[in-house]
């Protein structure tokens, strides 16, 4: 369990913590693998959500997963970009939570996962939280607990087990 004044420390600013849907990269399940490889080269990221016409969340698309895609038994048939859909090749090994979820779930997952899809109800999706955006977080609290809180040690020492 996160201490409250942990947590109150982590979600302090103003800046939302949810990265709106409306303002993450998305591809689509009918979109084809050419659609997808222009916009995971053009905005940068190892994966984006993959989502249907109604905004459901599906899984998630990478560059490796659209190269993948397109190989057949001794080469790569480039054809198949243009041929292919998302829905063919989306991974569903990807880290989630509801928009409800509390902070130490989110952070669990943030553990192996560069971002968090988040979603609604009917597995609408609401937007990502990221590791940069946590980390930021944790920056702020770092250097400026000592502005809210004194803080004084229990012990002179303690060791931290994995």
């Amino acid at each position: 369990m996160i201490n409250k004044h942990i947590e109150n420390l982590l979600l302090f600013d103003d800046n939302e913590l949810i990265i709106p849907a409306d303002a993450v990269a998305t591809v689509r399940t009918e979109n084809t693998l050419l659609h997808a490889m222009m916009i995971l080269s053009t905005v940068g990221y190892s994966s984006i959500p993959v989502i249907d016409n109604e905004r459901r969340l599906h899984g998630v698309i990478s560059l490796p997963l659209v190269i993948e895609g397109i190989k057949d038994q001794i080469s790569y048939d480039w054809d198949k970009l243009s041929e292919k859909k998302v829905a063919e090749i989306i991974c569903y090994d990807f880290s989630v939570v509801h928009e409800d979820a509390d902070l130490e779930d989110i952070l669990h997952q943030m553990v192996d996962h560069n971002f968090v899809c988040v979603v609604g109800n009917n597995n609408q999706f609401l937007g990502i939280i990221t590791r940069k955006n946590i980390l930021k977080r944790v920056n702020f609290l770092a250097h400026e607990i000592d502005r809210f809180y004194d803080i004084k040690a229990k012990k002179e020492t303690f060791s931290y087990h994995t």
